[in-house]
């Protein structure tokens, strides 16, 4: 009589035993037949057997386990926050929703308005002079710097508010230029602190009416692969030298509202190494821009509890996006600022993203959106 082990293997494996046994064994009465399994130790074949039992019970436990140990998707989030920078420059499509805009909503704001023009900089009221130049300082009645040179705003304006920022200006004259000169002077533009001529480009700009942040470069998660280059914020450096070269950027230009990185995804994830520049902020009366540096940026949320005006990037355009995804990019902007009332949009300078803007933005007033500086919308 067959033992169990020898059972079981005829079970799993028939096609393999058979052959064994007509190649190998006569013919014999099918009660008295023997395999050829009766040839190997009792103890061999239990051993056999439970091995197979346990390769057969396994797949099944393995599932089980990845499905209940796998790390959940905010932890894969947070794994590509701490190894890479930001991939995705469009963000997940909102529910389809109508959008709550009053068309009848007076127009207060007039995004290409001539006549209005900022405050001259450097202010005496705001300015502190220092050895290495002229640094934005509260004023002794506790006047700020981002609320002087400011572009003038009504906020008796009803309708939901787009603020632009145009980055990475500064370096490249033409593109420089073209986003000065051909886009409203509502736009916000952010140029690159460590540029040569940032100084004359504020200037320039300032003339035209264009709001300015300082693009200040910071430490992204691959560096030194990339580098933002000479006087980066790194979380390697002191505190206080960070700080000093801070102060040293922020000497370049005067008549910037604020700060910005596009770079700077392992300071934006870093609270201990933000803290102290988000103080110098506080104190010298500046906002900050949020642009998202990493997807998982705890900058905005900082600035908050550290009472710095904050304007927090709903959208960030990359400089390789195709017409049609810029296009899809706009509309999310729009009804992300007809659901909450303002939207910020970032966007790094290209000849077709910006005849894309130029092109966009003339159509704004119809469908009832205001066109704001970034001081217009900050927190």
């Amino acid at each position: 009589m067959m033992e169990l082990p020898e059972l079981l293997i005829l079970r799993l494996f028939p096609a393999f035993v058979m052959s064994e046994t007509a190649s190998s064994a006569p013919f014999m009465p099918p009660r008295r037949r023997e395999t050829f399994l009766a040839r190997y130790p009792r103890k061999l074949k239990l051993a056999v057997t439970a091995g197979i039992l346990l390769l057969l019970t396994l797949p099944p436990v393995g599932i089980h386990l990845w499905i209940h140990h796998r790390p959940s998707q905010k932890n894969q989030d947070k794994i590509v926050a701490e190894t890479d920078e930001p991939k995705q420059t469009i963000p997940e499509p909102l529910p389809e929703q109508s959008m709550s805009i009053d068309l009848h909503a007076t127009p207060v704001n007039d995004q290409n308005d001539p006549s209005i023009k900022l405050v001259a900089a450097p202010d005496s009221r705001v300015t502190e002079e220092t050895p290495t130049g002229s640094l934005p300082k509260r004023s002794e009645t506790g006047l700020a710097p981002w609320q002087v040179y400011a572009r003038p705003f009504d906020p008796i304006d009803r309708r939901p508010r787009i603020a632009i920022v145009v980055a990475d200006l500064g370096y490249g004259k033409v593109l420089t230029d073209r986003a000065i000169d051909t886009l409203p002077p509502t736009v916000t533009l952010a140029l690159r602190a460590q540029s040569p001529v940032v100084g004359a480009w504020v200037a320039r700009a300032r003339q035209v009416g264009h709001e300015i942040l300082l693009q200040i470069p910071m430490e992204p998660f691959d560096y030194p692969n990339s580098d933002p280059g000479p006087d980066t914020l790194l979380t390697s450096l002191p505190n206080e030298d960070n700080l000093l070269r801070l102060k040293n950027m922020m000497t370049r230009a005067t008549g910037y509202v604020g700060i910005t990185t596009l770079s700077g995804a392992r300071m934006a994830t870093n609270a201990r190494k933000y803290d102290p520049i988000l103080q110098q902020m506080r104190e010298r009366g500046l906002l900050i821009l949020d642009a998202r540096a990493a997807p998982h940026s705890i900058v905005a949320d900082l600035a908050t509890a550290a009472h710095v005006p904050v304007a927090r990037t709903a959208q960030r355009l990359g400089s390789d996006l195709r017409p049609d995804e810029i296009d899809e990019a706009l509309v999310y902007l729009e009804r992300t600022a007809a659901r909450a009332g303002s939207a910020v949009g970032v966007v790094e300078a290209t000849p077709l993203v910006l005849a894309h803007l130029q092109e966009w933005s003339k159509t704004l007033p119809q469908r009832g959106f205001a066109l704001a500086p970034v001081s217009a919308v900050v927190q």
